[in-house]
């Protein structure tokens, strides 16, 4: 398998084109040396350079042209990995993604508190059975990424964690984790960080300018904006919950939990909530329906001010719930014929639905490798 060295160790050059590859799928080779400006001859020796670190595959050739057949090239997934952690208040998840962004392995392992420690060693668990899952038990991984309910400071290095999370609170999270594994550790806000995942593996891939909502503990959020995930000047652009006070009702996936139990209906966690969407269908429903309309005005004012291409629906939800949510904004979900300023958003919901956290975290270190 190949060793996590080799990979951070390409030059610019390689990591421009291994991200076209990956952004557009298996190209002709005369097709990459046109979209990056090089002749063909200089393409063969940048393609060579990848190859070199296993990252190259040829597809079928193509028929019914002259001469030799033309072979389409793309990254080969399984040239490396990464895994990615994220949590709530009961569990643990741990998705192990190749460079290509598929899924390969996905494990939860029970909290019996959420704290640090906790976290480390029910992600340390679940990580070891999904090396196994996935049968790269020896396999080097390019990074293990750590998704955060909470915001980073400019000053230090601590985070600003969640209400629901104190034991979080002025952590050191990428010096805590990384003392606790061997693999590099990368940490992230969980929406940013699901909107990461949406740009490697979920809708966002290949989109350039996106929001991502994020459907959690609170209302967060990404932005990828000119193919980069956007932070901003303090390092915490995205969320979107400032717009919805904490003392009312709100879009977040904590009130849906707390509406569901002022209604006498027992949940614990967001990942019981498949069930009780089956057996109180009605009351989900009414909650899918309100915070739907919750979200259409902020969502069209936002899309006055950054003009995405589309704004995906997303978090910790089922994707069913996601959908429903997603539809009551009452906003298209396809693009339209014709484009024009003030134009209302589209939105769409997210197909990595409640696994976009660990696949996101999992896509950190992939990202950070092919888009320094």
């Amino acid at each position: 398998m190949a060793s996590s060295f080799p990979l951070r160790s390409l030059t610019i050059a390689d990591r421009r084109l291994a991200a076209l590859l990956l952004d557009n799928g298996p190209m002709l080779r005369t097709e990459l040396a046109h979209r990056i400006g090089v002749s063909r001859p200089a393409i063969t020796q940048m393609l060579s350079s990848l190859d070199r670190h296993g990252l190259i595959q040829e597809g079928e050739a193509t028929k019914g042209t002259r001469g030799q057949p033309a072979r389409p090239v793309g990254i080969r997934g399984s040239a490396g990995y990464s895994a990615g952690v994220s949590f709530s208040h009961s569990y643990v998840d741990v998705a192990i993604i190749d460079i290509a962004g598929r899924e390969v392995a996905f494990q939860r392992a029970r909290l019996t508190e959420p704290t640090p420690d906790a976290v480390a060693d029910g992600a340390r668990i679940a990580l070891a059975q999904a090396r196994a899952q996935a049968t790269i038990v020896a396999a080097d991984l390019i990074g293990l990424g750590f998704a955060l309910p909470g915001d980073f400071r400019v000053d230090t290095p601590q985070l600003q964690a969640h209400r629901y999370f104190p034991a979080f609170d002025q952590l050191d999270a990428q010096a805590f984790f990384q003392s606790r594994f061997t693999e590099p550790v990368f940490v992230e806000n969980d929406g940013r960080t699901s909107a990461m995942g949406e740009r490697l593996a979920g809708l966002g891939r290949g989109c350039r300018d996106f929001l991502l909502i994020h459907i959690g503990h609170g209302v967060g959020g990404g932005l990828f904006l000119d193919n980069r995930l956007y932070r901003g000047a303090h390092f915490n652009a995205g969320p979107l919950g400032t717009f919805f006070p904490l003392d009312a009702p709100r879009p977040s996936g904590q009130d849906l939990l707390e509406t569901l139990r002022a209604l006498d209906i027992p949940v614990g966690d967001f990942d019981e909530l498949d069930a009780i969407a089956d057996t109180r269908p009605a009351e989900v429903e009414a909650w899918c329906t309100r915070a739907g309309q919750q979200l259409a005005p902020v969502l069209r004012h936002v899309a006055d001010l950054i003009d995405p291409a589309f704004m995906i629906v997303g978090g910790r939800l089922p994707a069913r719930l996601l959908a429903r949510v997603a539809q009551a904004t009452g906003l298209p979900s396809n693009d339209p014929r014709e484009r024009y300023a003030g134009q209302a958003p589209t939105v769409r919901s997210s197909l990595l639905a409640a696994r976009a956290g660990a696949i996101g975290a999992a896509s950190i270190p992939v990202l950070d490798l092919f888009y320094p």
